[in-house]
């Protein structure tokens, strides 16, 4: 391939996996300026779009996507370290519930923790301790959830449990 298209699919890609971004979330995910990065957004065609006051960029063609998205229920247990809690580090304040400080994820000494994500934002946090043949899952709620959260949540805790080999022991540390 050739080495501008390369950096113009990486782009892509980070916006299609990050988006809403500004020109410092590429540059610091892709270790160049952010001149460069800026460059780098007007090549590929990315759309800039204003999130609460914020100028941003989303994927060419990503605003009547999002436009038309309807919630999806979604959720899931991110493990330490994941990807989408890596590049989320400058907007995680947008990603929270209302007082809850970024402290509670990105932790000192480059430390994250494992997020309880619903519907693309962060609700709660988690860890899992083996303990024999039991895997003890703890999960405090950062808001209260509804009750499809709750079962999604669990779904995910079973899921975690059953690869690992264990027998689930879940609690939660609510509101």
């Amino acid at each position: 391939m050739d080495p501008d298209e390369a950096l113009r699919e990486v782009a892509r890609r980070f916006l299609a996996a990050y988006a809403p971004v500004d020109r410092d979330d590429l540059a610091r995910w892709f270790g160049t300026t952010p001149a460069k990065a800026g460059k780098l957004l007007e090549a590929i065609g990315a759309e800039p779009v204003e999130v609460e006051g914020t100028p941003l960029f989303a994927p060419p063609g990503g605003l009547s996507d999002a436009a038309a998205a309807k919630p999806s229920r979604v959720v899931r247990l991110l493990p330490a370290f994941d990807q989408w809690v890596v590049g989320a580090t400058r907007q995680i304040e947008h990603l929270l519930p209302a007082g809850v400080g970024r402290e509670r994820v990105y932790r000192p000494q480059g430390w994250l923790t494992p997020v309880l994500l619903v519907e693309g934002r962060v609700a709660g946090l988690w860890r899992h301790e083996r303990r024999g043949k039991r895997l003890d899952v703890s999960i405090e709620a950062l808001k209260k959830l509804p009750a499809w959260a709750r079962k999604g949540a669990e779904a995910e805790a079973a899921s975690l449990a059953s690869y690992l080999g264990g027998e689930l022991s879940l609690r939660w540390d609510d509101v």
